[in-house]
């Protein structure tokens, strides 16, 4: 078994009848507490600072993972594999590109390997805090430098919701 991400509480001993406490292998099944948007934000960015080994406080829910925290590829697969065990959902890279394009066709959302206009709104529609960052010439690769720990919030609570991405 691999170790369990520090960001996810649901899995330190918990208390039960007696005070005995529940070991953190049975209590990985139980579900995820009902937590408020402040702190599912929390445990978010608790994920993130985990991920870049950086302090919470350095992990501000408008920071831009790439540019303002060093994130790369691997932290991105690092993050989102600590966001879904915390908060027991599955999000997948052909989700977050099929949400990208919308119902646009891979030659309407990025000909030649460009995003067009057309891919480019619907870009800062779904990651407006990102909206000023999205620009003409921007390449599908080049999307993740686009997010910050609130579009990785954003995505834990659609999937919360039981949207797709």
């Amino acid at each position: 078994m691999s170790p369990t991400p520090p960001c996810r509480p649901s899995l330190l001993p918990l208390p039960v009848d007696g005070g005995a406490t529940v070991d953190s292998v049975s209590a990985s099944a139980m579900e995820v507490p009902d937590v408020n948007s402040k702190d599912r934000a929390t445990l978010v960015r608790e994920c993130i600072a985990a991920a870049l080994s950086v302090d919470l406080e350095a992990v501000p829910l408008d920071a831009n993972l790439m540019h303002d925290l060093g994130a790369d590829s691997l932290s991105f697969l690092d993050i989102v594999f600590r966001l879904e065990q915390t908060f027991d959902i599955q999000i997948t890279r052909g989700e977050m590109e099929r949400s990208a394009k919308g119902d646009m066709s891979d030659d309407e959302f990025a000909p030649g390997g460009v995003i067009s206009e057309a891919g480019l709104a619907r870009l800062r529609s779904l990651i407006p805090e990102s909206a000023a960052r999205v620009q003409p010439g921007l390449r599908p690769g080049q999307i993740l430098s686009l997010f910050t720990a609130r579009t990785f919030l954003n995505m834990v609570e659609g999937k919360l919701r039981g949207q797709t991405l």
